[in-house]
């Protein structure tokens, strides 16, 4: 499968690349894009363009695609699935970390417009609880931690549409270094392939 991998902010393509090489082990093709300025100051629809952008360079516009995103690359996902008509050549969302339901330490006084976007009942984080019916029969799933100390609560990474799995993995960006969660995506993943029902 080609599976594209989001990165958070203040991170680039290059955190995802642990990641990256497990599912390469695995015979995926993967894809791990840079989306600048890392710190997302233009928001979440302008790194959700690049994202686009990055994917149809990658891998044209008719090859289908999984998708994981991790802390705010899960949001950027959502929006690029959701508003940008990604849903139409995507498999699959794999979330982990993200905040869906926003996070109190999006608050902090930096000047990031798409820190702003992850805070609770933010704008952009409500439309894309609206607009649902593009991803409404794909496969989610959400991966959290209740270890977490960016996203505040922790339950702020749970999806009422996804599957939700909770791994007490310390720290959020461990989140991305741990076997347990890889090894779930390529189970996954391998059921995704032999077009298997995921199961809750």
């Amino acid at each position: 499968m080609k599976v594209v991998l989001i990165h958070g902010i203040f991170n680039t393509g290059h955190v995802m690349a642990w990641m990256r090489n497990k599912l390469t082990a695995q015979g995926h093709e993967c894809f791990a894009p840079t989306l600048a300025p890392f710190d997302g100051r233009h928001g979440i629809e302008h790194a959700a363009q690049q994202l686009k952008q990055a994917i149809e360079q990658r891998f044209g516009t008719d090859d289908n695609i999984v998708l994981v995103g991790f802390s705010m690359g899960g949001i950027v996902a959502r929006y690029y699935l959701q508003i940008l008509g990604g849903a139409a050549r995507t498999e699959a969302l794999f979330s982990i970390s993200s905040p869906h339901q926003g996070s109190y330490l999006a608050f902090l006084p930096y000047p990031s417009k798409g820190m702003r976007q992850l805070r609770p009942n933010s704008e952009l984080l409500k439309l894309l609880d609206e607009v649902q019916q593009p991803i409404a029969n794909m496969p989610l799933f959400s991966y959290r931690t209740p270890l977490d100390l960016t996203i505040v609560p922790s339950r702020s990474s749970h999806w009422p549409l996804a599957i939700n799995k909770v791994f007490k993995v310390p720290l959020h960006l461990s989140m991305i270094f741990s076997q347990r969660v890889v090894d779930e995506i390529i189970a996954m993943l391998a059921l995704l392939s032999k077009g298997g029902q995921t199961a809750t």
